[in-house]
């Protein structure tokens, strides 16, 4: 399992994201997360205009789980990082059961193509796009 470091507050993390950039942030929230001081300082100096600073504290900070695409992630608590084919596990009456279905963008946001939300346990990628009607009737 692979987890990492972010801001409690995504609008705050987006907002420092597009300040400073997302990997300036996300290196810097690893290198400073296990020092002695109670805040995450992040700055930026350009030779010509801006320089910015800003100073938040740890405790703003949370560890949680990344996506992983070697194993099985949890949903909703991790989400695919994009659009695409998935493996899934679904609740069911009995024992859960594995499907495969689209992560997809549509009526304004993300969402499973085929599967409601609340029944998906957990997903991976699926390394190989599953045949269209047209190839199984060939």
């Amino acid at each position: 399992m692979k987890y990492k470091y972010q801001f409690k507050n995504k609008e705050l993390a987006d907002a420092i994201k597009v300040i400073y950039g997302k990997e300036c942030v996300e290196n810097e929230l690893k290198k400073q997360i296990k020092d002695e001081s109670d805040n995450i300082f992040i700055e930026t100096f350009e030779l010509e205009g801006i320089k910015s600073s800003i100073t938040i504290p740890k405790t703003e900070v949370e560890l949680v789980r990344d996506y992983d695409p070697d194993c099985w992630n949890p949903f909703p608590a991790v989400t695919p990082p994009k659009e695409g084919v998935y493996l899934i596990s679904l609740r069911s009456v009995g024992e859960p059961y594995l499907t495969v279905d689209k992560y997809v963008f549509k009526f304004g946001e993300y969402r499973w193509d085929d599967s409601l939300s609340g029944d998906v346990l957990a997903f991976r990628p699926l390394n190989v796009e599953p045949p269209t009607p047209e190839e199984l009737n060939e």
